[in-house]
């Protein structure tokens, strides 16, 4: 940062125009920290949020009762993206270390363990998700792992569903249909669940 630039943040700081606010629940960030933290926000979050909300029009265009039904409610956008997710799982895998010796299922995992969690697998479990396949807009929307969980869980989650429901907010006002106008194609990625080409259009409500 250059000095010019630091001088106009100290002043913003001291003047009340700009206070950074580098507490989590649990400790304090330091300033070296908080931007590798905003940082994170910005750029971890691109590829996700961007596969979750082509995961949303994928959905409509597949089931125009269900864009009828959000056309109606547009407070159910969230609900929607979060089924969006739960259904495509655009982060279909992570790797996690086992601290310590667990057993699950009565099978040990030793500690430094690396683990492989199929996320998508669990957001499809039929024990867990009555019709587990299907995209259903009247489902209830916690307990999906689509941004992981626990401690885990995805920092920028309530960014991306902010965003989402910006999107599909404004395009349910606007928008009486959408279309898929060709065949999609999948991105071959072994992490990712995405789109090299997803066909659609969109008929602007009269």
């Amino acid at each position: 940062m250059s000095a010019h630039r630091q001088r106009t943040a100290r002043h913003r700081t001291n003047s009340g125009l700009l206070r950074p606010q580098w507490r989590s629940n649990t400790d304090r960030l330091t300033r070296e920290q908080a931007p590798l933290v905003v940082r994170s926000l910005l750029t971890a979050g691109v590829d996700t949020t961007v596969h979750g909300l082509a995961a949303c029009l994928y959905a409509f265009a597949a089931h125009p009762g269900d864009w009828n039904r959000l056309r109606e409610s547009p407070a159910l956008a969230r609900t929607a993206f979060d089924e969006a997710v739960r259904w495509q799982s655009p982060v279909q895998t992570f790797f996690r270390t086992a601290t310590t010796d667990v057993t699950i299922a009565g099978t040990t995992i030793p500690a430094d363990t690396k683990i492989l969690m199929f996320l998508a697998a669990a957001n499809r479990d039929p024990d867990r998700w009555h019709g587990a396949d299907r995209f259903d807009l009247t489902r209830p929307p916690p307990g999906h792992v689509g941004f992981g969980m626990g401690i885990h869980r995805c920092v920028g989650q309530h960014v991306a569903g902010l965003e989402a429901e910006t999107l599909l907010t404004a395009l349910a006002g606007r928008v009486e249909r959408i279309e898929p106008v060709g065949e999609p194609h999948r991105h071959s990625n072994n992490t990712l669940r995405s789109w090299t080409s997803l066909p659609v259009q969109v008929r602007k409500d009269r």
